[in-house]
């Protein structure tokens, strides 16, 4: 898409805030109203149309993205990816602890035993660890309470838990973030604590490297976007 508009402004309406190209509502790739719930996150993205100099490139507008993404995935399949988000708690990446390397095992223990601990305390559940790979059939209790603590958000905060747990692999890492306990950075390194220390034994893989960094900047921009909404 060619950048064909001239003004780029933001307003209050009556559900939230909208941005207008040259006085028009922006809508979604579904043609869905775009309405965002603050004016600083409808500041953010007409700040991104208004960066474009010849071509929209969604790539280059991570809120806009995220956004429409809510609006047209998120909001319409909540109970469906309540669900999806429920079964990774029940398979969450910090249960499954290293059986041979015993280094990489005890920076587990060290790094991820404090967020299981916490999401007993905070919603109850009460989450085993093994050793390996093979999957590890949790108690069904923590169903309900997954239920209870993922219904509890809204569907801005959902599509950044959505994006979190999708990227790092843990739902109680990204209640953890959505919740302000974590930070993008902190994030990061317990999501990906594997593969950092394979880089660090091993040596880095340019590729691998740079899967990374991407990474990193969705979290960042996730992290920037609760800050918005």
């Amino acid at each position: 898409m060619k950048r064909i508009y001239e003004q780029v402004s933001w307003h209050a309406n009556d559900n939230g805030f909208e941005v207008q190209l040259d006085g028009r509502q922006l809508k979604s790739p579904a043609k869905q109203a775009l309405t965002l719930p603050t004016e600083a996150l409808a500041k953010q993205v007409a700040d991104e149309w208004d960066a474009v100099e010849e071509t929209v490139e969604p790539a280059a507008m991570p809120y806009f993205s995220l956004a429409v993404t809510i609006i047209d995935r998120v909001s319409p399949q909540r109970a469906e990816l309540i669900s999806q988000m429920v079964s990774y708690g029940m398979n969450d990446l910090l249960c499954y602890r290293e059986a041979t390397d015993m280094v990489l095992a005890s920076r587990q223990t060290e790094n991820w035993d404090s967020w299981l601990d916490w999401a007993h305390s905070e919603y109850g559940l009460s989450l085993q660890t093994t050793t390996g790979i093979m999957p590890i059939t949790q108690a069904d209790l923590n169903v309900p309470k997954l239920e209870t603590a993922i219904s509890a958000l809204t569907d801005w905060e959902l599509g950044v838990l959505v994006r979190a747990a999708s990227l790092g692999g843990s739902l109680v890492l990204g209640l953890a973030f959505v919740t302000g306990k974590l930070d993008a950075a902190r994030l990061f390194s317990l999501s990906f604590l594997d593969e950092l220390y394979q880089g660090e034994k091993w040596g880095e893989d340019a590729e691998a490297v740079q899967r990374l960094n991407n990474i990193r900047a969705e979290l960042d921009a996730a992290h920037v976007f609760l800050t918005l909404i």
